[in-house]
Order: structure tokens, then C-alpha cells, then sequence
């Protein structure tokens, strides 16, 4: 081989190196934090998952029951994943300017909430979320999606528009609504629909239900509006005059009803009557046993000997000198 062949070989071998895009030897994704118990699962292996790790396609991301990461992906876009997930990268390409853009994930179990990135605004057909029952497409940018312990998938719309499909047919979610998936043989269900104010000046008054067409989308039910009446003019009442004040009148005189009770003639005096003789009643008759003995108290003699009084002896007589 000359010279000039191996500087074409080397050169070929350069531009095909230049030509392989960066994006392609790039991770799929960062992980920004993590909270709790969360694994990674590449290949056999199971390792904790720590923040700063790298994810590529086929890596699973388990989450324990108070566990939560969070991802950002190369193109941008975010996955917020919740405790109790099952989450895997099952096919991710960034081809930015190559038309190769890939972002397809299954979330077996749990929850999780998703912002697309630039992969889902070049190629909103090429970004899937595949759960055991529904896969989510998006047209829009934020959506949130749980599976409850029944297998049964929630799936609300945060901003503009996302697309929810089942064996049965898809259904379109926007901001502010959400549906449920029971089975993927069934339609899924609205439970939560924004409010629809009347939109005026329309020529055909139409109004947006849940009815779906043979195509599994909401269907539009165009109403023809009755025509109205003309207006009855309608008199006003007459108005309501205040009622005059009431005129004040004097009380009545006071009128003494009062009268003397008429006198009433004392009752004649009654004589008294003498009170029946007392009843007499028999004595009851003597008892036959003889009265006890008399004892006479004994007879005490005290002497009582005289008190004799004996005048004042008389003065002595007068002494003469």
C-alpha cells in the first residue's frame, strides 16, 4: 500500500469520524437528585442510584416506598418519578438535525411526571410512555400519569394537549383534564373536564361533550338553537307610596269602675245548744282477791325541849356622890 492510499484511508476515516454525531456517544440522561431508596438495574446488576449518575438505554430505575428521583434527559426534557416506581428507558435517540429522535419509556408500576424536551417538539410522534394498560402520546409538553394498585392508569393533562390510547381507540387530554384507563380493551374514561364557556358569534352553536366517534375521538355535538321569542314589553309596576303617618289620638278618660260593695245583714245569733250528758260506762267489775295489809309507818318520838325568853336585866341604879 502506498503512501497515497494510506493518507485516503486515514482521511476517509477522519470525515466519517466528524460525521458520527456527538449526541450518539452522549448518556441518555442525568440524574439531578435522589430521595429514599433508589436502585438501578443495568443488565444483572442492581446498584444504588445516586445523583449525577448517567442512564442509557435499557437501564431501570426502581423506587422504594419513599423513594424519588428526578432525570434530565440530553434533549432537555424532565421525568419526576414518585415512591413505589418502576421506570425504564427502553428506546432514547437524540438526532438532533438527523430526524433520528427516539423517547420511548415504560413505566410498569407507581407514578411519574413528565416535561418534554426538544424531542418531543421536532417529532411529537416519535415520544411514547408505555404502561401495562395504555400508551401516552403527547402533543403537548407537561402531563402526570400514576397506575394504582388495581393496574388501573390515571393520566391528567397539565399543558396544551396529550393523547391516550388503548387497544379500543385514543382519546385527546388537554390542560385541566384527566381520564382513566380500566382495562386496554376499553376507551378510556374522562373523569375531569375543564370548564366550556359559550363561545359567541358562531354560526352554528356547538358544544363540546365526552361522545367519541367510530375513530375512538371526541366527537363535536352541532345543537340548532330554537329561535327566541320577541320580548313581551313588560309595564313597570306602579310605584309604592309610603302609607300616611298614623294621626295621633288622646287616650280616654279614665273611668272609675269602682263600686262599694253593697252591706250585707249579719246572720241572726244562734243559741247554743247544750252539750250531750257524757256517755256512761260501767265499771269494770272488782277482782275477788282481798286488798294487801296496810303497814303503818313506825312511830318516831323527837323531844322538843322549850325555849324560855329572859327579860333584859335592868339598869344599875345611879351612883350619888
Amino acid at each position: 500500500m502506498t503512501s497515497d492510499q494510506k493518507r485516503a484511508r486515514l482521511a476517509l476515516l477522519m470525515g466519517m469520524v466528524a460525521a458520527w454525531p456527538l449526541t450518539g456517544l452522549a448518556a441518555a440522561g442525568l440524574v439531578q437528585f435522589t430521595a429514599g431508596d433508589v436502585q438501578l438495574r443495568r443488565g444483572d446488576n442492581l446498584s444504588r442510584l445516586a445523583k449525577g449518575a448517567e442512564l442509557d438505554g435499557g437501564d431501570v430505575v426502581l423506587t422504594g416506598s419513599e423513594g424519588r428521583a428526578q432525570i434530565r434527559f440530553s434533549d432537555g426534557g424532565l421525568v419526576a418519578l414518585y415512591p413505589g416506581s418502576q421506570f425504564t428507558v427502553t428506546r432514547y435517540a437524540d438526532g438532533a438535525g438527523t430526524g433520528e429522535d427516539h423517547f420511548v419509556v415504560h413505566l410498569l408500576r407507581g407514578g411519574m411526571r413528565a416535561l418534554t424536551g426538544l424531542i418531543g417538539k421536532r417529532n411529537p410522534a416519535s415520544y411514547k410512555v408505555v404502561t401495562p394498560t395504555a400508551v401516552v402520546g403527547i402533543r403537548g409538553s407537561a402531563f402526570m400519569l400514576a397506575i394504582d394498585a388495581n393496574g388501573q392508569v390515571l393520566v391528567s393533562g397539565e399543558q396544551d394537549e396529550i393523547e391516550v390510547c388503548t387497544q379500543a381507540g385514543c382519546v385527546g387530554v388537554t390542560a385541566g383534564e384527566a381520564v382513566l384507563v380500566l382495562s386496554d380493551q376499553e376507551l378510556p374514561v374522562y373523569t375531569h373536564t375543564r370548564a366550556l364557556l359559550p363561545v359567541p358569534g358562531l354560526p352554528t352553536p356547538m358544544l363540546v361533550g365526552e361522545q367519541l366517534d367510530v375513530q375512538g375521538r371526541r366527537a363535536f355535538v352541532y345543537m340548532v338553537p330554537a329561535p327566541t321569542p320577541a320580548p313581551v314589553p313588560v309595564a313597570p309596576p306602579p310605584p309604592v307610596t309610603a302609607p300616611p303617618p298614623p294621626v295621633p289620638v288622646a287616650p280616654p278618660p279614665p273611668v272609675d269602675d269602682y263600686q262599694p260593695p253593697a252591706p250585707t245583714t249579719p246572720p241572726p245569733p244562734t243559741r247554743p245548744t247544750a252539750p250531750p250528758p257524757p256517755a256512761t260506762t260501767a265499771p269494770p267489775p272488782a277482782t275477788t282477791a282481798p286488798p294487801p295489809p296496810t303497814v303503818r309507818p313506825p312511830f318516831v318520838f323527837i323531844p322538843v325541849l322549850p325555849i324560855i325568853l329572859l327579860p333584859p336585866p335592868p339598869p344599875p341604879p345611879p351612883v350619888i356622890r
